[in-house]
């Protein structure tokens, strides 16, 4: 378990924030120069806070009332900055070992072994890292850091210098080392695709101050504020107005239309908001499904632009008396936009459904 609170100042600049992290992997999760990799650095006791505590396993490894700080080597936190930092007169094994310096010999030789089976580096023992690839060297800098047994692996970027293909697979190799191992993991990102493959907490950064803590979903669904909505790209983001607040739904005024949201308590009719709902929540309902089943929130929207991402497809959507450039931003998996025949499509039926819109007050 790490539980940390923390204030530094670096000129202009101040980190000031507080968390807990227990049996997960977390990310760290916001723009740069939010105050992430300081963090790392503090836990790791590469950089001395001004004020706070750090706790490992509840024993404390920074304390500024108790005069407390031990040295980075005391704390046995495993710490993969963002260019590996392998000893380049190194070979592959004697980089993996080079912190058993507790060890006898022969118990360094059969830890040594053990991850480089684990990360399938035993052909590669004897090279040096320049005869590695980026992804071999990222094998190799998190077998050194989780050599001494850590009490918590951070990873700085662990992904960044990689190429896309790459990431998706050390992506599902990192779960599996969290899972076989038990580590608690504390990982900076500013890739939402590793956010969204890994975090199993995710804690956003901004301008040094924590913004939202939660699962990956209350972050991705459920932003607490415009800036986090923003953060995590949440596509549509609605000034609305508030009509009317009954006890199982918020009526809220958006563009002219009257839509039913799930209900929020003490906002009056009047208050301005956002109403948030990601690209792939909202539905395309088709002419011969209307009466289906009941629904809500229909609208009938222009198709004015089209984009392709790999294999989805982004939708700029419009209302019929609407001059912006587009109003609705929808996602749709591109087996489906063909099945739809949505190439000739210039006019279609949307519906966002109550449940997967979520409201923010724009004051906060």
């Amino acid at each position: 378990m790490l539980d940390i609170a923390l204030r530094k100042r670096l000129g202009a600049f101040e980190l000031d924030i507080a968390f807990v992290v227990d049996d997960e992997l977390a990310i760290l999760f916001g723009p740069s120069g939010s105050g992430k990799s300081l963090t790392l650095q503090a836990i790791a006791g590469t950089l001395h806070p001004d004020a706070g505590h750090i706790r490992l396993d509840d024993r404390a490894v920074f304390d500024s009332r108790e005069r407390l700080n031990l040295a980075p080597q005391q704390r046995r936190v495993g710490y993969v900055p963002q260019n590996y930092a392998l000893f380049p007169h190194l070979t592959v094994e004697d980089n993996i070992g080079f912190g058993l310096t507790d060890l006898s010999r022969r118990e360094r030789r059969q830890r040594v072994d053990e991850l480089a089976g684990l990360f399938g580096l035993q052909a590669l023992a004897r090279q040096r890292p320049r005869q590695l690839s980026g992804g071999q060297q990222q094998r190799v800098a998190l077998a050194r850091a989780l050599a001494i047994r850590p009490r918590i692996l951070l990873l700085d970027e662990p992904f960044a210098a990689l190429d896309v293909s790459l990431r998706s697979a050390l992506r599902q190799e990192l779960k599996q080392v969290q899972a076989r191992s038990g580590v608690n993991i504390l990982m900076v990102t500013h890739d939402l695709a590793d956010v969204y493959a890994l975090g199993q907490r995710v804690i956003v950064y901004d301008a040094g101050r924590i913004i939202q803590e939660g699962s990956r979903d209350e972050v991705f669904f459920q932003p607490a504020n415009h800036r986090v909505a923003t953060f995590v790209q949440t596509g549509n983001i609605l000034p609305a107005v508030v009509e009317q607040s009954d006890a199982d739904t918020l009526w809220l005024n958006w563009q002219g239309r009257r839509l039913a949201a799930p209900p929020l308590p003490a906002l009056a009719p009047g208050t301005p908001v956002y109403l948030c709902i990601r690209p792939s929540q909202i539905l395309i309902v088709r002419p011969d499904r209307l009466t289906a089943r009941a629904r809500e929130n229909l609208l009938t929207v222009e198709v004015v632009n089209n984009e392709l991402h790999a294999e989805m497809h982004t939708l700029y959507l419009r209302l019929p008396d609407s001059d912006a450039p587009h109003d609705l931003e929808l996602a749709l998996p591109s087996y489906v936009y063909h099945r739809l025949e949505l190439a000739s499509a210039k006019c279609i039926t949307v519906e966002l459904r109550r449940r997967d819109m979520h409201v923010i007050p724009s004051t906060r």
